[in-house]
């Protein structure tokens, strides 16, 4: 079956960069498709349920959704913002950072004001290095233009882009416990202390300072209200279709071809897929054998394993923050953690039980994992729309490795015990399989200070009508990927044009 209808625009993949993008291009009358492999579309904006409770696959709280924060910004533009139903968090610590058998949690507090008031108690002295760090995090933001919906200039961020992330921090206070609690929720970038660059920690940090929120009852709600919108602007989503083949001719990429042979065609299309994964469908000349070995010689960020838990009703307080656990003092160590020793870290995230208010209905974990952990079984493939058993050995591995996590969790929260009603668990396999990631990363490719050339994809391939976006051009995130989208449509409709648009709502 072939179609030969042809599309202004192809996005392949329906995560949120593909969404906006596709949703930004519709408002401009041109004609869009999204080809999605799976059921169920969002990316990373998936959701799931367990005994009828929607647990997030990884979007489990948002930064910068507040009044005036650049996510609210772009999020009213693209027509969706008011419908969101939002829980925000603990303005006094929407994070708390912990270490080891030490029962403080140390709060990452709203406002920048209350920030200081709320962490410089456990520094006495600090305020200062406190004061300097935001005021520094603010002048980082400023030089990312696209982060304040401004155009700007590639050579603003340049002053900024080379610093490494620790040892910037160390600039601020010679406190290496201040250094390791403003560091403490870097499972939110899957930070490495001589690789990351400081400003991927600055930008996301900043994001959550201004507003932290959850969307209730998902972050699914996000994708699905940008699916609404594509449509009434005449977008169209196709789902299940599994692309294997973007056909280029003379230079330019004529169409895409799904595994059941449907062809679509197109004049622009946008990749929202991993590059190594674009490499492998793209039928091309044009790209040289050194990007593809370049782009293939990634590292990737570290996966995770994620155990969710459903509560006894009434059992378990709610928690209006979130926890980040370190195992020992260093919050770096949890990167490169020995197998015997997991869980080296983790991030315990509450959601509210709406029949009775003031307890928690669940409980998400997450704590790093190697991709090479789960080696044994990673021939095998499980979708949604292709559900496959890995085998009892497999299982086995899940409910060892759940019950550690679970006996690391009931120190420090001990109402758990007894009121757990079923729980499920998540692997690298499981985020491979449901993001289309090479080894299941959480953010993608690792970006590398180092080696900024190497590790930075552009919105622009050598094709000239082929672009990409999401979590591997720019920065990750919710806040990332959405001003990524903003790149790649600007490739097309000019960014003056397009952040003036943003801008008037």
């Amino acid at each position: 079956m072939a179609s030969h209808d042809t599309y202004d625009v192809v996005v392949v993949g329906s995560g949120l960069g593909g969404l906006l993008s596709a949703l930004m291009l519709a408002k401009e009358g041109m004609k869009v498709c999204v080809l999605e492999r799976d059921k169920q579309i969002g990316g990373c904006l998936q959701t799931f349920s367990l005994q009828k409770k929607v647990f997030d696959s990884c979007v489990h709280y948002i930064g910068g959704l507040g009044d005036g924060g650049t996510l609210n910004r772009i999020f009213s533009y693209a027509g969706i913002m008011d419908k969101l139903s939002l829980k925000a968090y603990d303005a006094n610590g929407f994070d708390r950072i912990a270490f080891g058998n030490d029962d403080t949690l140390y709060p990452q507090a709203i406002g920048k004001e209350n920030f200081i008031e709320q962490l410089s108690p456990y520094f006495p002295g600090e305020e200062q290095a406190l004061k300097e760090y935001l005021e520094f995090i603010s002048q980082v933001g400023d030089h990312f233009p696209l982060y304040r919906l401004r155009n700007g200039d590639a050579s603003e961020k340049a002053a900024y882009a080379g610093l490494p992330l620790q040892h910037t921090l160390a600039r601020f206070s010679s406190n290496v416990k201040l250094q390791q609690v403003l560091a403490g929720n870097n499972l939110l970038y899957a930070g490495v202390p001589d690789k990351t660059p400081f400003h991927v920690h600055a930008l996301v940090l900043e994001s959550y300072i201004h507003s932290a929120h959850k969307v209730v009852p998902g972050s699914s709600q996000i994708s699905k209200m940008l699916w609404k919108e594509l449509q009434d602007m005449g977008g169209e989503v196709h789902r299940e279709v599994s692309v294997i083949k973007l056909k280029e001719e003379n230079g330019q990429v004529t169409y895409a071809e799904t595994v059941d042979g449907q062809l679509f065609y197109g004049k622009q299309f946008i990749s929202n897929i991993h590059p190594k994964k674009l490499l492998e469908m793209l039928d091309s000349n044009v790209i040289r054998p050194a990007y593809r070995n370049r782009i293939n010689s990634l590292d990737e960020t570290i996966s995770t394993f994620m155990l969710n838990v459903v509560l006894q009703p009434g059992t378990v307080p709610m928690r209006h923050y979130n926890i980040y656990w370190h195992a020992t003092q260093e919050v770096w160590a949890a990167t490169t953690y020995k197998p015997a020793d997991w869980p080296a870290n983790y991030a315990a995230f509450y959601t509210e039980d709406a029949a009775n208010p003031g307890y928690a209905e669940s409980i998400s974990i997450l704590s790093y994992m190697y991709y090479s952990e789960v080696a044994e079984w990673a021939h095998t493939e499980n979708l949604t729309a292709n559900r496959n058993d890995r085998g009892s050995s497999y299982a086995e591995f899940k409910e060892q490795r759940s019950q550690k996590l679970l006996s690391i969790l009931y120190q420090r929260i001990p109402d758990l015990k007894g009121n757990i009603l079923a729980y499920s668990a998540a692997t690298p396999l499981t985020y491979r399989d449901y993001t289309a990631t090479p080894e299941g990363g959480m953010y993608g490719l690792q970006k590398d200070v180092t080696r900024p050339a190497e590790t930075t994809i552009a919105t622009r391939t050598r094709i000239p009508n082929l672009l990409q976006t999401g979590q591997n051009v720019n920065l990750h995130g919710v806040l990332g990927v959405s001003i990524t989208a903003i790149a790649t449509c600007a490739e097309l409709v000019g960014m003056e044009y397009l952040l003036n648009k943003v801008n008037k709502h």
